[in-house]
């Protein structure tokens, strides 16, 4: 996989319609209008981008590779298999240390 930022994904949606938001806050704040049109006009389009941000989450859900199962049933694997790996590097120490203890013990009682 590359490590390189995609220009497509959740991330660049939020980012966009974030920076849009931001710009539209900042143009109505610098355009003289009455506080209360601004306020509204402000409102307006925070609810728009909450909408289409609404959008482009359900769009991304139903076009997600993965299903969210998918990857819990993925995720449940891996830990399985490092359980596994765990359970038989703890069991190789145990055995390599009762073979140092014997070993120890019978290099005591030859001397």
């Amino acid at each position: 996989m590359s490590d390189e930022p995609s220009s497509s994904g959740p991330g660049f949606v939020a980012g966009l319609l974030i920076g849009a938001l931001a710009g539209a806050t900042v143009a109505m704040i610098l355009t003289p209008q009455a506080g209360e049109d601004t306020r509204d006009l402000l409102r307006a389009k925070a609810r728009e981008a909450s909408d289409r941000m609404r959008d482009a989450a359900e769009d991304l859900a139903k076009n997600a590779p993965v299903a969210p199962s998918d990857l819990i049933a993925r995720g449940k694997q891996i830990v399985d298999d490092a359980r596994s790996r765990l359970d038989a590097a703890v069991a190789d120490g145990k055995d390599a240390a009762a073979n140092l203890r014997s070993s120890l013990q019978k290099n005591e009682q030859d001397t």
